[in-house]
C-alpha cells in the first residue's frame, strides 16, 4: 500500500474514532442557532458550552459597538440605529463573500476524496464584484490544496464537530490534514481567511492582547493564532484513550486568500501553540458570557427606545 492510500485509510479510521466519541458525548451542532450540545461531566446534555470563537474573546477587548455608536451620534438614538445598521450591513457584505468562498472550496476539496459527506450550504448573496473577487480567492485556494497534496498531506476532515467536557468548550476546525514526518503520524490544522489585508496589520490604535498573550498585538492574525491551536487541543483530547492517542500535533497554518488570486501562509509560532495547549482555556469565560448577555439586553432596550422615538416622530 502506498503512502497516500495508507493515509486515506487512516483518515477514515480517525473519523470513525471521532464519530464514536461524538456519540458517547451526544455531541452535535445545530447550524441555524449555532448551538453545540454535549454531555457535561455528570452525563447531562447541555447547550451552553462556548465555541472557540467565544473562547478567543477572553484574550482581547471587544469593540464597544453600542457605546461607540452612541457617542459618535451624540446620543441621538435614531442616528445611532442607522449607524449600527450601516456597520452590520458592511460586515454582512464581507461575510457573504467569505461564506461563498469557504463553501465552494470545501465542496471542491471533499469531491477529491469521494464527497464522503454533504457540505452545509450557508446563506450568501454576492454581487458581481464579490463574485469576481471570490473566484480569485477560490483559485488561490485550489493552488494551496495542490501544494498540500504535493507535500504529501491527505485530508483528515473538514468542519469536524469537536468538544470536551473536561476542557469546557467546543468548535469546528476548517480543515485538518495528516501525514507521516520521519515515520511519525501527525496532523496539521489549516484555515482559509478572506479578510482585508489591513485586518492582519498593526495600526496606531491597535492595543495589546490580554494575558497570557499580552506580548502580541490585538489583530485578526493574533486571534487566529489562538483559534487554531484551540482546535488542536480538542482533537488531542478526543483521541485520548484510542489507538491514535499518540498522534503528533504538527502545527497550524493560516492561509490568507486575496482577491489577486494569491495566498499567503502564516505559521502559528510554537509559543502560541504551547501556551494554548497548557493554559487554562477558560480563565475569563464567565466575564465574556456576562458581557455578551449584557449587550444583548442593552440592544433590546435600545431597539425599544428607537421604536418609541419613531412613534413620536410619526404622530
Amino acid at each position: 500500500m502506498d503512502k497516500k492510500k495508507e493515509l486515506i485509510k487512516i483518515s477514515k479510521e480517525i473519523r470513525d474514532v471521532v464519530d464514536i466519541r461524538q456519540k458517547e458525548l451526544e455531541l452535535s451542532f445545530v447550524e441555524d442557532t449555532h448551538t453545540y450540545y454535549m454531555k457535561n461531566l455528570k452525563g447531562v446534555v447541555e447547550s451552553n458550552y462556548p465555541s472557540v470563537s467565544t473562547v478567543i474573546k477572553q484574550f482581547y477587548n471587544e469593540f464597544p459597538e453600542l457605546n461607540k455608536s452612541y457617542q459618535m451620534c451624540d446620543g441621538n438614538l435614531i442616528e445611532q440605529d442607522e449607524l449600527l445598521k450601516q456597520w452590520r450591513a458592511t460586515a454582512d457584505y464581507a461575510n457573504s463573500k467569505g461564506s461563498r468562498v469557504h463553501y465552494l472550496l470545501e465542496t471542491d476539496l471533499l469531491s477529491m476524496y469521494g464527497s464522503y459527506k454533504e457540505v452545509r450550504k450557508p446563506i450568501f448573496e454576492c454581487d458581481e464584484q464579490q463574485t469576481n473577487d471570490g473566484n480569485a480567492m477560490i483559485d488561490a485556494g485550489h493552488n494551496f490544496i495542490r501544494s498540500m497534496h504535493r507535500n504529501g498531506w491527505v485530508l483528515l476532515d473538514t468542519e469536524m464537530v469537536l468538544g470536551s467536557p473536561e476542557l469546557g468548550y467546543t468548535g469546528q476546525p476548517d480543515k485538518v490534514w495528516i501525514r507521516f514526518i520521519d515515520g511519525v503520524l501527525g496532523f496539521l490544522i489549516t484555515d482559509w481567511k478572506t479578510n482585508k489585508p489591513k485586518n492582519f496589520e498593526v495600526h496606531a490604535y491597535t492595543e495589546p492582547m490580554l494575558e497570557p498573550f499580552e506580548e502580541h498585538m490585538d489583530t485578526a492574525l493574533s486571534h487566529y493564532k489562538i483559534q487554531l491551536p484551540l482546535y488542536g487541543r480538542l482533537i488531542l483530547d478526543m483521541l485520548k484513550g484510542t489507538k491514535f492517542k499518540d498522534i503528533k500535533f504538527f502545527g497550524c497554518t493560516i492561509v490568507h486568500l486575496t482577491s489577486d488570486g494569491d495566498y499567503k501562509e502564516y505559521y502559528v509560532e510554537d509559543d502560541f501553540i504551547n501556551k494554548v495547549l497548557t493554559m487554562d482555556p477558560l480563565p475569563r469565560i464567565k466575564e465574556v458570557m456576562e458581557y455578551k448577555n449584557l449587550q444583548v439586553n442593552r440592544n433590546k432596550k435600545r431597539m425599544r427606545l428607537v421604536e418609541q422615538e419613531l412613534k413620536k416622530i410619526n404622530e
